[in-house]
């Protein structure tokens, strides 16, 4: 999200946090993710586990493979994206009261 990359830069943290913001959550692992972000497998692990000790991602492991996911029950994790929804609406230029509405599912005008 360029106004994203703008305000924080285009670090490989926050490539990563919009790979899964876009993705519905979860990848498969840290290859995939190399290669989808056009970088190194050691980079993209640094980023992941910097997000994992932060708390919005999370690893499950299945056998020898590891799937990374976002960590739903984190606090972190739902700021993070509920800043991620404002700007978009921002951008969109819809009014605080259209936001507000489509949050809590109701329909007001402002």
């Amino acid at each position: 999200m360029e106004t994203l990359e703008k305000m924080f830069g285009s670090s490989t943290h926050l490539r990563v946090l919009l790979l899964f913001y876009h993705n519905n959550g979860y990848f498969n692992n840290i290859t995939g993710l190399a290669d989808t972000l056009n970088k190194s497998h050691i980079t993209i692990r640094k980023a992941v586990a910097d997000l994992i000790e932060a708390g919005i991602l999370c690893e499950l492991v299945i056998g020898k493979s590891r799937v990374i996911r976002i960590n739903e029950n984190s606090p972190y994790t739902k700021a993070l994206f509920d800043f991620i929804d404002s700007l978009r609406s921002i951008k969109e230029e819809r009014s605080i009261g259209e936001i507000i509405s489509a949050r809590s599912g109701k329909r007001t005008k402002v």
